[in-house]
């Protein structure tokens, strides 16, 4: 069962925590925390005027020899103002720059500042999600569809919730009244939108609850990598509010489609329309105590100014024809993020955890019966596959889930099973990808480097013998229903002694490391030039194993392999449990059903 969270504590919220906070003679000493204490209410009132100015000094000094933080800039206003931006002047701005530049730190400017720590942390908390390095695809260049370029950048991050071309109005409606269900205040942002309006993920992070709440509707949670940020986002659409690739426990990036504006919500009965306007509600909660989260003391962030703020950068989307969904145009890549606060805590509990996953091994789907092998299955039997997962319960992961789960303890869902792809055969396009669309189900394949860089020159594609292009790639890379790994460059075929990438009798483990670093590192490096990821998982030819191999590929950078061995993973937090995962073999004479079963 659905957890019910955020809209129906927000009304407890607001009929106990604001009321104790507003009536009662509560002073900044009082909020202000030791250093070992949460802080336990942050109003947030800083105007757009002056994000926008901090903003701007930030990015213009990053790389220079003084750099200025803006939430150190809007902290020391915080604390010149008590918090009170009406006050605002942009010359204090301007006063506290000159001095930073000429040679003074924050620290020493804000020495006699009592509350300035205070509204470090709190501001620090809004904020520290919005502003850092990051990569934006560009589009292809000198003619060339096969070549990305992505081009390093320092600026906002953070991405307005609509999606850019989609037209929308806004006011400020933080704390308005509401009565569904019982007298309230309105603790978000409401965007009017038309109904089928992109949703866009604001910052990057981790899906923590998505389904049905009687006052958001079909509603999403997500939280920040840092834990502090809680983003809600409701009343979504009906009978579709969600992007088909969603799911708890995922990882999402700041700028993704994740669902569609609507207007459902004020109704025990899930699916159902009763908000007079269409429109988005969002809101950031902060999460300082993880036991405060759905407490009646929970904090909630106007977020008026903000998305002002965020309006400058609005992420460019596309829609696919066939399903009907939007996905983003322009991939964006962060540095990678250790996940810490809540992700840290489940880590803890996850420790000595252990995790079955079953992994499948699919080659190749063909029609035409006198091709099938115990390689080539129909495709109607794949199909048959996922009716049986879709029915049993199964979600389908891919290998970054599993990195996840061993580095950081994200969750995994109750019943995880791997389906992978090996060789890259182009029928895993023409077959496998539509159905995997069609049942929101994920898949890792497995390329050979050298056939996909010769299939991408041809114009013309059969489905018993051709590869995947560069094209057909990034199209289920940024889709979300493929993942994409090495299966060597061109080491699939035995040839001068040797079996798959398995080392050489008598081969000096300096020859076979030069071996493997200059073949399987040129897919690495192919696939990062043109499809901006890097892949982290080794896929065995014919699952020939040499025991030397697996140093070096965890030199090169390997989170784990896959091998030709049958049995069911037993995965914890150790990250050796990746390396020779089993899998078993989809031959037309075993399905999935059949394998799983024999291992239940």
């Amino acid at each position: 069962m659905l957890k019910v969270i955020c809209l129906c504590f927000l009304c407890i919220s607001l009929a106990f925590g604001l009321m104790s906070i507003h009536a009662l003679p509560i002073t900044l000493a009082t909020l202000a925390p030791k250093d070992s204490e949460a802080i336990k209410w942050v109003d947030f009132n800083v105007t757009y005027e002056a994000m926008a100015k901090a903003m701007d000094i930030d990015i213009r000094s990053f790389g220079q020899e003084v750099h200025i933080c803006w939430i150190d800039i809007l902290a020391y206003l915080g604390a010149k103002y008590g918090g009170n931006f009406r006050n605002y002047r942009s010359k204090d701005i301007e006063a506290l720059v000159e001095r930073l530049q000429n040679g003074e730190t924050i620290e020493t400017i804000t020495a006699d500042m009592k509350h300035f720590a205070f509204y470090r942390r709190a501001y620090g908390a809004v904020l520290a999600g919005f502003i850092g390095e990051y990569e934006i695809e560009l589009q292809a260049t000198n003619g060339d569809p096969n070549r990305m370029a992505w081009q390093p950048k320092y600026g906002l991050k953070a991405f307005f919730p609509i999606a850019e071309g989609f037209y929308y109005t806004h006011f400020n409606d933080f704390g308005v009244s509401r009565s569904y269900g019982f007298k309230r205040r309105h603790l978000g942002h409401d965007l009017m939108v038309q109904v089928g309006t992109p949703v866009i993920a604001i910052e990057s992070g981790i899906v923590e609850i998505m389904g049905w709440n009687q006052y958001g509707g079909w509603r999403i949670g997500i939280r920040s990598f840092d834990g502090l940020r809680y983003y809600y986002y409701a009343h979504l659409r009906k009978d579709h509010p969600f992007n088909s690739t969603l799911r708890e426990g995922m990882v999402v990036t700041a700028g993704d489609v994740i669902g569609y504006s609507g207007r459902t919500g004020y109704s025990i009965r899930e699916n159902v329309n009763n908000i007079a306007t269409p429109h988005l509600h969002v809101g950031m909660q902060l999460v300082f105590e993880e036991s405060e989260k759905e407490s009646p003391n929970q904090i909630w962030i106007d977020l008026y100014a903000i998305s002002r703020l965020l309006s400058k950068n609005r992420a460019t989307v596309y829609r696919n024809e066939e399903s009907g969904e939007y996905y983003r145009k322009y991939r964006f890549a962060e540095p990678n993020y250790f996940v810490v606060s809540t992700r840290e805590q489940r880590a803890a509990t996850a420790e000595d955890q252990s995790v079955s996953v079953p992994i499948i091994m699919y080659h190749g789907l063909i029609k035409d019966r006198k091709l099938q092998t115990r390689y080539f299955i129909c495709p109607s039997a794949f199909e048959e596959d996922l009716k049986y997962l879709q029915r049993n319960g199964y979600t389908t992961i891919v290998m970054q889930d599993l990195i996840n789960f061993v580095d950081h303890g994200t969750p995994l869902p109750e019943k995880p099973i791997i389906l992978t792809f090996d060789d890259g055969y182009y029928n895993n396009y023409h077959y496998a990808y539509p159905l995997l669309q069609k049942y929101n189900k994920r898949a890792v394949f497995s390329i050979i480097g050298k056939y996909t860089e010769e299939y991408s020159l041809e114009r013309e594609f059969h489905a018993a013998y051709s590869h995947l292009s560069w094209n057909h790639i990034n199209q289920m890379i940024i889709t979300g229903h493929g993942e994409f790994q090495n299966h060597t460059f061109n080491m699939h075929t035995s040839h001068k002694g040797r079996q798959g990438a398995a080392q050489k009798h008598g081969e000096s483990i300096e020859v076979y490391s030069g071996m493997l670093n200059d073949d399987i590192g040129k897919l690495q490096d192919r696939m990062r030039e043109i499809t901006g990821l890097t892949p982290t998982t080794f896929t065995y030819p014919f699952g020939f194993i040499s025991d030397s191999s697996r140093d070096i590929l965890k030199e090169m950078g390997f989170r784990a392999t896959l091998s030709c061995r049958e049995g069911v993973n037993q995965i914890t937090r150790n990250p050796d449990d990746l390396f020779s995962l089993k899998r078993y073999l989809r031959s037309p004479e075993r399905s999935v059903q059949e394998i799983l079963s024999i291992n239940n």
